[in-house]
């Protein structure tokens, strides 16, 4: 019987980790993303200064900023951060805890794989304590009457908890009266559009706690020309996305003129064109024109002497949310504007303080928009603050849609713990070991409250699991060392992100327990295998030339 060569049924150019090492080696990328942004959790905790490729310093508590600008690579620290950006799509907060929770649950399941548990016992209690989990959540959340005074007011307390930690405590309550009043503007039928109705533009060299919310769209522009009103009643708005200039062939040709006099009838002509274009647009009925591209002078003085605003080129985003708010076209042929492609507002004013211009527009036909002047000293500054309220609106906008909260500080996720260690007994099985060790994951995150808080962890746990035996809103105050009561202490939190935290965590830990095999090419900076008569065609199709021939 003949002999047959080895079968090569993997590609031997791969590198392969499997079973319980491959675990083991995603798990220890999950708890190292854990770890960096671990120390930034609660109302004291840390900043983390982050420096890109140009230089640019900036520093943040952020967990999606941090996640985002560190560069993660492994491929299962990258599942963790991807599923804490979902998070922050649907509930705009939590990421941070979202991350600590999801390797407290792998470092709890590494343990119990160690002692022989199978992973999929692991996944299977993992899915039944968080079922028990949610439903705990959804008992002790406490409904709220939004629209009422009282509504309003744990409106702007969620909105307090959310930033504190991220701006000066000083401004917090400010920043958060700013979020609510914008929230209130665009709220439809308990509906709040965050991405598209609240547009946020930035000025420099301003105190922090002068940032506003305008009701309508505030563009950092003013007008092109010196004539144009500063107050319009019922607009007409025009939005252009196109020069306005002579209609240029696509073939590229020279024109060839015998005399000065045949040059200019040239230019005239092509300045009538322009003009009659302006005239298009002008009977359309538009009296405010935006345009993308700058309007050449010929053209503006003719819109002038009409008393049509035209403002200085704005960017296309902003062109977009002008489009957005009055139902206004962006038009990209000028030649084919007509009136139906028009927007419409109440009013249209523009103001000018100090050098700097700004275009207003109020009571927009098509949405109601709300638009937050973020200020600050610096850009850092700046940045900081537009963080923080990009959180806080969608804190509010989660408890206006859903109607809910939960206490902060720690104080749900420490009932969520208790009640997990009393319904483990009642599961039988392995499992029971598992939704006890959720437990003691959960646990995790108000120990990291605390720690960061520079308190002691076990002497604070302790005190905060007896307080729960009476109250259900016990929390840990860091700053002043102590357990209370967060709902009367104003520290409220929207049931929204902490289910979403739940599920979010949960979910990433059982994608990474659900691998057991790697398998990864490996990195080579050796040449591919070229052929000499491949090689002499690199030379524009032709042989190299002979090492004779070369001078």
């Amino acid at each position: 019987m003949a002999k047959t060569g080895p079968i090569i049924v993997l590609d031997p150019g791969k590198e392969r980790t499997k079973g319980t090492e491959a675990i083991f080696m995603n798990i220890t990328a999950a708890k190292t993303v854990a770890s960096l942004v671990q120390s930034t959790l609660g109302p004291k905790g840390m900043d983390k200064m982050l420096i890109n490729k140009l230089g640019v310093v900036s520093m943040t508590n952020d967990g999606v900023t941090i996640l985002k600008d560190i560069g993660i690579e492994h491929p299962a620290a990258k599942m963790i951060v991807e599923v804490s950006k979902t998070l922050e799509s649907t509930a705009g907060d939590g990421t941070t805890s979202s991350v600590i929770f999801s390797a407290a649950l792998l470092d709890k399941a590494e343990k119990m794989i160690k002692k022989g548990f199978h992973p999929t016992v692991i996944i299977k209690g993992f899915k039944i304590a968080e079922e028990k989990a949610l439903e705990v959540l959804n008992d002790r959340a406490t409904d709220v009457k939004v629209g009422t005074p009282a509504g309003r007011e744990i409106l702007k307390k969620a909105a307090m908890t959310s930033i504190t930690g991220k701006a000066p405590d000083v401004h917090k309550e400010h920043l958060a009266e700013v979020c609510v009043k914008a929230a209130e503007i665009v709220e439809k039928r308990g509906f709040v559009n965050v991405r598209s109705d609240v547009l946020e533009i930035v000025e420099l060299n301003r105190r922090m706690e002068e940032t506003e919310v305008l009701e309508g769209i505030a563009l950092s522009t003013n007008s092109l020309n010196k004539n144009a009103p500063s107050r319009i009643e019922n607009p007409k708005i025009a939005v252009l996305n196109a020069e306005i200039e002579v209609h240029k062939t696509k073939a590229k040709s020279k024109m060839v003129v015998g005399s000065p006099e045949e040059r200019n009838r040239i230019l005239e002509n092509e300045i009538q064109n322009m003009l009659d274009v302006a005239k298009q647009i002008a009977d359309t009925g538009a009296n405010v024109i935006f345009s993308t591209k700058m309007v050449k002078p010929v053209v503006l003085e003719y819109f002038d002497k009409r008393g049509i605003y035209v403002s200085r080129p704005i960017e296309e985003k902003d062109a977009e949310h002008v489009s957005y708010a009055t139902g206004a076209k962006i038009i990209k042929n000028v030649r084919e504007i007509s009136s139906e492609d028009l927007g419409e507002a109440k009013l249209m004013e523009q103001e000018v303080k100090n050098g700097v211009g700004k275009t207003f527009i109020r009571d927009a036909k098509n949405s109601k928009v709300a638009t937050i002047i973020v200020r600050g000293e610096t850009l850092q500054h700046a940045d900081s603050v537009s963080t923080c309220i990009n959180d806080a609106l969608w804190v509010v906008k989660s408890i206006i849609e859903d109607g809910k909260v939960v206490a902060g500080g720690g104080a749900s996720e420490m009932e969520v713990a208790l009640a997990l260690r009393a319904y483990a007994p009642t599961i039988g099985g392995y499992e029971q070991r598992v939704v006890a060790a959720y437990a003691d994951a959960i646990e995790e995150l108000p120990k990291t409250i605390i720690k960061n808080g520079g308190l002691d962890v076990i002497d604070l746990t302790i005190a905060l699991r007896a307080a729960h035996t009476k109250d259900k809103n016990a929390g840990v105050n860091v700053f002043t060392g102590k357990v209370v009561d967060m709902e009367k202490e104003g520290v409220i939190d929207p049931l929204r992100v902490k289910l979403n935290t739940i599920k979010s965590a949960t979910e990433a830990s059982v994608m990474i327990l659900r691998i057991d095999d790697v398998l990864r090419a490996k990195y080579t900076r050796e040449m591919p295998d070229v052929k000499p008569e491949h090689m002499a065609t690199s030379y524009s199709g032709k042989a190299p030339p002979k090492m004779d021939d070369r001078r």
